[in-house]
């Protein structure tokens, strides 16, 4: 199954309320920081974007995603939300 980008925010909104809770409960903030960086391995690993853009190189577009994703899991890894 080909996830598309509607079902990847909804899955890295869960995964960021979840992290967010974990860390709440169990009083241990990397929970939190580790969603966010799980949120931009999945931006790394499925590059997805809207349909709606047209006359594009959707490769360029793709590596951009790729980018954004691995400085999301960088800056996951590295700010201390609540560390």
């Amino acid at each position: 199954m080909k996830i598309n980008f509607r079902l990847q925010i909804i899955i890295i909104a869960i995964l960021i309320v979840a992290g967010f809770v974990l860390s709440l409960c169990l009083e241990k903030d990397i929970f939190y920081n580790l969603a966010w960086a799980f949120c931009g391995l999945l931006f790394v690993v499925n590059p997805v974007y809207l349909k709606d853009i047209f006359n594009a190189n959707i490769e360029n577009i793709k590596n951009g995603i790729r980018v954004a994703g691995c400085i999301i899991i960088f800056i996951g890894l590295t700010n201390g939300f609540g560390l």
